[in-house]
């Protein structure tokens, strides 16, 4: 069960690593918070944040985000059976709404498992159980920007685990060019097993 608090305005009197404490009106409510949330707050200065109130027999805890696309994104997560409101501030604290859109809309479930706690078969049952609601939704921000940016990552990955490997940099590097270049879409797994066939090439 959801109650509505949309909305916390007020300076921020209090930060800890998971969490921050507005003053609102002289009362101080908590809100959990992803990472990208925290690190725009600072002590002492005024801060809005978009919120969800989750309302359980023992407990009722609030959960912040700066931004309502993080704050639909966290309520799209948690609309999928076994994601808690911990594993979608995990995945929302490892990527922002327009790289978790890229990755469900492109079928990538590697990227999605990079975030803590999220495993493979959970990521893929992100996929198929919001592919379609996804697909609905506006694209927050361009989705050639973040297209751009889910491929440098897996480039990066891909490059590192080369590497890792034994392979000089310039290698690794064309490598892995080369196996997106032949599949930008391709899960994690199967573009490293390109990459591997063209550096030992």
């Amino acid at each position: 069960m959801q109650a509505m608090i949309s909305i916390l305005s007020g300076p921020v009197i209090a930060l800890t690593p998971t969490s921050a404490v507005l003053d609102c009106a002289g009362v101080g409510y908590e809100a959990l918070c992803t990472t990208r949330t925290l690190g725009s707050l600072q002590t002492g200065q005024s801060a809005r944040l978009f919120t969800v109130l989750n309302v359980r027999e023992d407990a009722l805890t609030l959960f912040g985000f700066s931004s309502v696309e993080e704050r639909t994104f966290f309520n799209q997560l948690t609309s999928v059976s076994g994601v808690g409101p911990k594993l979608a501030l995990s995945l929302l604290s490892s990527f922002t709404p327009a790289e978790v859109q890229q990755a469900i809309t492109l079928n990538q479930p590697a990227t999605l498992a990079r975030a803590s706690g999220v495993g493979k078969r959970m990521a893929e049952k992100i996929i198929v159980e919001l592919k379609d609601k996804i697909g609905q939704m506006t694209t927050f921000g361009p989705l050639s920007v973040a297209a751009s940016t889910a491929t440098h990552m897996q480039a990066t990955d891909l490059t590192s685990a080369l590497i890792n490997l034994g392979y000089q940099p310039k290698t690794a590097e064309a490598a892995a060019a080369e196996a997106l270049k032949s599949n930008p879409s391709a899960p994690f797994e199967d573009l490293f097993r390109i990459a591997l066939l063209k550096a030992a090439a």
